[in-house]
């Protein structure tokens, strides 16, 4: 049985489904190579997360400041 006692935070249905709406939305904004990528996935669910964390419960907000935080290390990289 898994331990309780780590977990930070509980989200309510609306909340689940907020996030999930805002991933599926940033996974179809991805180029082909990226849309089934398990570690970028994995990245854009812990930003979806952190958003939701600091209070963000706007699907289009949580999307656009997901894609934005993923994309960041690229852009960085092209300089």
């Amino acid at each position: 049985m898994p331990l309780f006692s780590d977990v930070k935070y509980v989200y309510d249905p609306e909340a689940l489904k907020i996030m999930g709406t805002a991933f599926d939305a940033v996974c179809q904004a991805f180029p082909p190579n990226l849309k089934h990528h398990e570690a970028a996935r994995r990245r854009l669910a812990l930003l979806i997360l952190r958003h939701t964390d600091r209070g963000e419960r706007d699907v289009a907000r949580l999307r656009e400041l997901a894609l934005l935080d993923f994309m960041r290390p690229l852009a960085l990289e092209q300089r």
